[in-house]
């Protein structure tokens, strides 16, 4: 993943949904860079472990002809994105933040739900967790950190089961302090719900 990903440039990391105005800010200081499930076949495979471990179909996760799952209808085919790689130089960061974006005014509409996260890297890294600050569980108050780990994975879901987006899926990738970090987020959609 990673040879493919310093075989493209990657730009300035910008704010904003894929289709939506997106800009530059403060908030985000990495670089990223965007691999799609055709570029190659290590990424089909990245696609199809991600769709086996969310246990989804893998055709969701790709154009589908019309003779496959031809009974599910969805706004959005494919209903993941291509794979972002992003890159972290010391000091870079990503603030506190939601990875849905509000939805249109239709009800249902689609939106980001889940996020699979593979760390890339950790060797010589200081800092760079992964940050819930508004998660809680039985063990602590003060939110839970993914500790960058090469090959780990975290999933996490935007959405309640009852469709809201959830408040407490707010996260910020915290500052690198030594060393560089190299992260991968596999973002998939809801469909439209009828």
């Amino acid at each position: 993943i990673l040879a493919l990903a310093l075989a493209k440039n990657l730009e300035r990391s910008t704010t904003g949904l894929p289709g939506s105005q997106s800009t530059v800010s403060n908030v985000r200081t990495s670089r990223t860079t965007w691999l799609s499930r055709t570029s190659s076949p290590v990424m089909d495979a990245i696609f199809r472990r991600g769709a086996d471990v969310l246990r989804i179909d893998e055709a969701m996760f790709r154009i589908r002809g019309a003779e496959e799952m031809n009974s599910y209808t969805t706004d959005k085919e494919p209903i993941s994105e291509d794979l972002q790689i992003v890159h972290y130089d010391q000091g870079q960061q990503y603030t506190a933040h939601h990875d849905f974006g509000y939805p249109d005014s239709r009800p249902n509409a689609p939106s980001r739900s889940i996020n699979l996260c593979m760390y890339l890297n950790d060797e010589g890294l200081v800092g760079g967790e992964t940050a819930f600050p508004r998660a809680r569980n039985a063990i602590t108050d003060e939110g839970i950190k993914g500790v960058p780990q090469k090959g780990k994975a975290m999933i996490f879901y935007m959405r309640t089961p009852d469709g809201n987006l959830d408040d407490l899926s707010q996260h910020a990738a915290m500052p690198v302090i030594e060393g560089e970090k190299w992260f991968a987020n596999l973002w998939i959609w809801d469909p439209i719900r009828d």
